[in-house]
Order: structure tokens, then sequence, then C-alpha cells
């Protein structure tokens, strides 16, 4: 017996049915494709419109009698535990380890090789010293730093730490090629610094 064999019309159906099918595929795909590069391009001029705005907000600092403008040592990495040297201290630039210090209110001394790299990423850092009564000044350091805003990578960027060395006052916010000495712990200045200087560092990084 002879295998019946499909007719023409049935042949060509299927294969209108077949390019149908294929030019609907390719349409979905298209449509999905848009989509996709649309919210692409919507997430990048949001971040470019949100990082305008903030460098807007971000004049000129005026160099002021509390607030000194230090000279920019450069921002040479160096081996981490070498012990780099600086022509001010506490520094406010100059070379750093490769690796910067995690944010925080800290009780012991954060070495600056550290934290000198957190001010070449915009960072700041809140210099303290107390001989007596430190409980008393890291929580009003602690209590300050929550209410801090985060920067531009999520995160509050600041380091606070004691420093070995002697400084002016007994209170010093630095920012890169900045300081600022205070004798009196004020949440206002700290708060004021901070938004002035935050994420104003030579290097955009976290």
């Amino acid at each position: 017996m002879t295998q019946q064999q499909p007719s023409s019309a049935h042949g060509k159906l299927d294969r209108r049915r077949i390019a149908r099918q294929a030019r609907q595929r390719a349409a979905r795909k298209k449509r999905r494709t848009r989509i996709i590069v649309s919210l692409i391009i919507g997430t990048l001029v949001l971040t470019a419109i949100v990082l305008g705005i903030r460098a807007l907000g971000q004049g000129p600092v005026a160099e002021t009698a509390d607030r000194i403008r230090i000279t920019d040592e450069g921002r040479k990495h160096v081996s981490e535990g070498s012990n780099p040297t600086y022509s001010t201290n506490p520094p406010a630039s100059g070379d750093h380890y490769p690796v910067w210090s995690r944010y925080g209110v800290f009780r012991e001394p954060v070495e600056p090789g550290y934290w000198v790299h957190n001010l070449e990423h915009g960072a700041i850092v809140l210099l303290y010293s107390c001989s007596n009564n430190c409980d008393t000044v890291v929580a009003k350091i602690e209590e300050v730093y929550s209410s801090l805003p985060n920067g531009a990578f999520g995160e509050i960027k600041m380091v606070a730490t004691p420093y070995v060395g002697e400084f002016k006052g007994r209170f010093m916010l630095i920012a890169w090629t900045w300081q600022e000495p205070f004798e009196i712990f004020d949440a206002a200045r700290v708060k004021k610094f901070y938004s002035d200087f935050v994420d104003r560092g030579p290097e955009r990084a976290p």
C-alpha cells in the first residue's frame, strides 16, 4: 500500500504558519530588546541627573580661620605596613597603603596609611584625642556618625579614629587637602564639614 502524501495546499499552510510564528517571535524579541534598552537609558539619564544635581550643590569651598587648605602631597601607593612620612601631620594627602580603612568609629588608632587612602576616595576623617571620659567622647561621635547621610556609593564615608601624635585642638576634621581643628566637640560642625567635602576627593570610589 502506498503512503498518502500531504497535499500541496496543506504544505503551503504549514509553511505560512511557521513563517508567521517566526515573525511573531522576532517581533516579541524586538519589543523586549527595546524595553531593556529603554530601561538602561532611563537609568543612565537618572544617574546623570542625580550626579549633576549633587555637583551643582558642591561649589568651591572657602578657606576660613578654622578651615585650612593644605598642600597636596600626592597620592602614591606604598607597601602596607611601611611607615609613610608626611610634610603635614596629621596628613591630609600623600602616600598611602593600597588598602583603605573600613568606615566607622574606632576606639583604637587607625594608621594614617589606611585612612589617607579613604581621603583620596572623598571620605572624611575625624581625629580625636581624649585622656579621660573617652566613652562619652566616643558616644557623641557615634551619635553624629549615625546621623550622617550616605555618600555616592551608599555608605557613610567617615572614619573617626584616635590619633597617635599631637595636633591642634582635641578634634580635627580632615578631607583631601583640608583640615579643620576644634577644641570642643560640635556635631553641627562635623555635619557641615561632611556635607561640604564628602565625595570630593581626587578619586571617585567607595
